[in-house]
């Protein structure tokens, strides 16, 4: 009995090659472009005067300016791993994988900061919230801790998690031995 293979069947000719490098090398490079343009907006938006902490320690003010500065690193890192992923390169892969490192472990040094010093961080929200309604010539409400303890609680977790949930997923997926093996073929 004779079997008949369709062209895709067909164990003699060459594997079509995957898509998840081009996917993800276009959402890493969207993201880091995204990122980039973020880190400047933030730059020119007064992210690194003394003015924008009002009050909190110096100590905390040098780590939110790292923090800011290290984005902006981490964002080219992204953009220049997702263009050498798309072009199926190893470099991207090893790029990749230090970004996915890097970010995490910002991310959870911030985010632990952020949380070991939640009433610092909770009195900072009350007075930027206050200058900002200052600043619009609206009368500031009554802000109650509870209000502010909640306004705390969704920045620190929706940022939170989007800072740390991408490296996560990220890094899972590049960790499949199919996928190492597959990059090992790919030139430098």
């Amino acid at each position: 009995m004779s079997q008949i293979f369709t062209e895709a069947e067909d164990p003699f000719l060459p594997q079509a090659p995957t898509k998840w490098p081009s996917v993800l090398g276009w959402i890493m490079l969207i993201w880091g472009v995204l990122g980039v343009i973020f880190a400047i907006w933030g730059f020119m938006n007064k992210s690194l005067a003394v003015e924008t902490y009002l009050g909190l320690p110096d100590w905390m003010v040098a780590v939110f300016r790292l923090s800011q500065i290290l984005n902006a690193g981490l964002a080219i890192l992204g953009a220049m791993s997702g263009w050498f992923l798309r072009k199926r390169m190893r470099r991207g892969y090893s790029m990749t994988m230090i970004w996915v490192v890097l970010a995490f472990l910002i991310s959870v040094g911030f985010l632990a900061i952020q949380i070991t010093k939640r009433d610092e961080m909770q009195a900072w929200t009350k007075r930027t919230m206050l200058v900002a309604f200052e600043k619009q010539n609206q009368p500031a409400p009554q802000l109650t801790s509870e209000m502010i303890q909640g306004i705390w609680f969704a920045q620190v977790g929706c940022v939170g998690l989007m800072a740390i949930l991408p490296p996560i997923v990220i890094g899972v997926i590049l960790l499949s031995a199919k996928r190492k093996a597959e990059v090992a073929a790919w030139p430098h």
